[in-house]
């Protein structure tokens, strides 16, 4: 027998089996909230496989330099962002807060296409840590040879259970995490910093006549899509102690201290292999360069250990897109858009559990047709991680949008001019250029097949107007579910 309960956010009502709560539930503090929105950046992925594709592809030394610029671009999003969360305290994120501010059909149209980036997110970087396990116990080891996929799936499983149990569970395993990625970070720096570099420590990465060397926009585009995971902040407003205090610390924390690291790190990376040498190497040796640089500065041990934890990194990054995945479709199913039983509340672990077992299933599905379709498992990491990019990246600039105009329109904006109209602006400006960026240099994704470029675009877009189009039907058969849109 089934009881009618209210899903969390108001005026949703959902049908769920007795003993389902009406709301998800959680206790995470600042840093619980910290750890798990900081493990979806994957910091130790971004040092040792970002940061010298940055230098090699994007403004060479002047790289540290591009992480400041893009934090600081993330953080007036944040700023207006945050000022949003505490005028409209609903748990829906993006997807609440485009519906808010330009209408039910736009904000179901970015809800549909940031489920897509969270789920091609938690999908792509499967086979990613199927094949960096799998590497390390055959080459590291001297293990069996075996299958990314026998790899991915013992993954793939782990993910799902923590899925399903209470969010504080996986914070505690993305805290360990991320406690070690950031070690290991720290004492190459340290090292690095220590025995001054290959040349000495020059400060020339941060002098503006290297800010604009190489590409810029291609440096801010990268630099930018680093910072990602504050949306978090808001998503797990019902799972966090005080949200109104813990959410702007966590989200203006976790910015902090990624500018910090991400640009003290490219600092001494740079000057670890010689500033005159840096985007030579780099380019020349990609990846590998970094690698390079811990063995020479840290000593074989280091090396290992990182190469552990890159791999635990890309599990916290599955983990973390899973969970977001899951409460996005939960969001939906509270809104009626999609059935109401993938808003059901565990009874006991207070968690989206029926939403968090479609994902793992449709992971697993997608993930299948990639093993059995015989598709290389990096070709299709990366094209599915340009997708989780290109998405993430537009709806933040129809965000940029959307939070000045429900501010205006609703009279909210008053004593709070600067995250009202100075940030938000500052963010379109930055986000806006990183969209038209992107779409221009998709082609690197796909290993430069324009036309497959082309598809998955389409596929980025044509998930927005699918949504568009299904809140256009929901307006004209069930109003009832229309007016819910977007957690109204």
């Amino acid at each position: 027998m089934s009881t009618t309960t209210t899903a969390s956010g108001p005026g949703n009502t959902i049908p769920s089996t007795a003993g389902d709560s009406t709301a998800l539930k959680g206790s995470l503090g600042t840093f619980g909230l910290f750890f798990s929105i900081m493990s979806f950046n994957a910091p130790l992925v971004v040092v040792m496989g970002v940061i010298p594709i940055m230098v090699a592809t994007g403004n060479g030394i002047g790289t540290p330099f591009v992480f400041v610029v893009g934090g600081a671009i993330v953080a007036c999003f944040a700023t207006t962002f945050l000022r949003m969360s505490a005028v409209l305290q609903r748990p829906g994120a993006f997807y609440a807060y485009v519906s808010a501010g330009l209408g039910r059909k736009v904000g179901l149209g970015a809800g549909f296409t940031m489920l897509l980036a969270y789920f091609t997110c938690a999908t792509g970087y499967l086979p990613f840590a199927g094949s960096s396990v799998g590497s390390f116990v055959s080459g590291t080891l001297n293990g069996p040879s075996l299958p990314w996929y026998l790899w991915a799936f013992l993954i793939w499983a782990l993910v799902g259970i923590l899925g399903y149990l209470r969010i504080d569970v996986s914070a505690k395993v993305m805290a360990v995490i991320l406690c070690l990625e950031i070690a290991v970070v720290v004492v190459y720096d340290i090292t690095v910093f220590a025995r001054g570099g290959a040349d000495g420590l020059s400060v020339a990465p941060f002098s503006p006549a290297h800010w604009f060397d190489g590409s810029f926009a291609t440096g801010l585009l990268l630099a930018c899509a680093m910072f990602g995971g504050y949306e978090m902040t808001v998503l797990f407003r019902d799972e966090v102690k005080r949200p109104e205090r813990t959410i702007p610390r966590a989200a203006f924390g976790l910015i902090a201290f990624a500018m910090v690291l991400y640009a003290g790190t490219t600092w001494l990376f740079v000057n670890a292999l010689g500033v005159d040498d840096a985007v030579a190497m780099s380019t020349a040796e990609g990846t590998a360069a970094f690698d390079a640089t811990i063995l020479e500065f840290g000593g074989r041990l280091l090396l290992d250990v990182a190469t552990v934890l890159l791999v635990t990194s890309s599990l916290a990054v599955i983990i973390c897109a899973h969970n977001v995945a899951a409460r996005y479709l939960f969001n939906l199913g509270a809104d009626g858009v999609v059935s109401r039983s993938l808003a059901a509340v565990h009874p006991r672990f207070g968690s989206p559990y029926r939403a968090s077992i479609v994902v793992s299933t449709a992971v697993l599905i997608a993930n299948l047709v990639v093993v059995i379709a015989g598709v290389d498992a990096m070709v299709f990491y990366g094209a599915l991680l340009g997708i989780a990019a290109l998405t993430g990246i537009s709806v933040q600039f129809l965000t940029s949008i959307a939070i000045p105009v429900y501010l205006i329109r609703h009279d909210k904006w008053r004593g709070h001019v600067f995250a009202s109209f100075v940030a938000p602006f500052v963010a379109l400006i930055g986000f806006g250029w990183s969209v038209v960026m992107s779409i221009d240099h998709f082609s690197s994704h796909t290993g430069g097949v324009t036309w497959l470029s082309s598809l998955l675009i389409a596929i980025v877009y044509g998930t927005f107007i699918s949504g568009f189009l299904v809140a256009m039907r929901l307006e004209r058969t069930k109003p009832d579910i229309y007016q819910r849109i977007g957690r109204q």
